[in-house]
């Protein structure tokens, strides 16, 4: 059974299916028929249209719909200078203290950080790791949790499994194999690494701070306000940041938690 599975994954993995289906996602017409599908993909995942700008009648597209905004009258995000904040909406699948070139993927399998970022860092100083997973139903743009600038940025990874149960039990070292975008932020007294990870039918990810990628380290200096927003998966995906264990004081939240974007992550050190 595993076998077919991983067959299935392998087959859907590649990047020009995802990219089509993408593509129809952007599809404005026939009218009736996206009204149509929007309509049945917000019954299907429950989704509460009061925390969002507009109704469902006011998207065009299905990509429209899933990129949607918040309605700050209803959501604001709020700063909070004593917190790391979610990036994002979704349901943290890991949070763990490593001291080693390790993280956990899921129960019994592994990866190595050094390759998800595509860095080298003293890891036996402490980092925390959280793994954070955007399902279908969440809102998809993500924010920057803390006053920071993006110092720089790099494109790798090239396959797109999916990043829901099913892949990660079956695809070793899925984080390290998928497209993703990693940044490295520089805050007051810290540095934090911040990666996007894409998956299976995800259009692409889109990264406010440019239009183009490259597979090579990319300096940067633009600056970030807590909450501001980063970019958006063109539908669900992950999160996985890594925070200096220097920096934050404990997670104020537990692994298999849901949370909310603009919601405190870890508690902060101050210098």
């Amino acid at each position: 059974m595993n076998y077919l599975k991983q067959i299935f994954l392998f087959i859907i993995s590649f990047p020009v299916l995802s990219r089509i289906w993408g593509k129809i996602t952007k599809l404005e017409f026939p009218a009736v028929l996206i009204s149509k599908a929007i309509q049945i993909y917000a019954s299907h995942y429950e989704i509460d249209m009061k925390n969002f700008e507009g109704e469902l009648e006011d998207y065009d597209s299905l990509c429209a719909f899933f990129t949607r905004k918040l309605d700050p009258s209803v959501r604001p995000l709020k700063n909070d200078e004593n917190a790391f904040l979610s990036p994002c909406d979704g349901v943290v699948s890991v949070l763990e203290n490593i001291h080693a070139d390790v993280a956990t993927q899921v129960k019994g399998k592994n990866y190595l950080v050094s390759d998800l970022i595509k860095k080298e860092l003293p890891f036996e100083k402490g980092f925390w790791l959280a793994t954070i997973y955007l399902s279908p139903r969440d809102y998809h743009r993500f924010h920057v949790p803390v006053d920071s600038t993006l110092s720089a940025y790099i494109h790798t990874g090239w396959r797109l499994f999916p990043v829901n149960s099913l892949g990660l039990e079956n695809i070793d070292r899925l984080f390290i194999r998928n497209e993703r975008v990693v940044a490295k932020f520089k805050a007051e007294n810290f540095t934090y690494f911040y990666t996007a990870v894409g998956a299976t039918f995800v259009g692409s990810i889109k990264m406010n701070f440019t239009e183009k990628f490259s597979d090579e380290w990319v300096k940067n200096d633009k600056k970030y306000s807590q909450n501001d927003e980063f970019g958006m998966f063109e539908m669900g995906s992950t999160i996985v940041l890594l925070v200096p264990e220097e920096a934050v004081k404990k997670p104020m939240i537990a692994q298999g938690e849901k949370i909310g974007v603009g919601e405190p992550l870890f508690e902060l050190k101050k210098s």
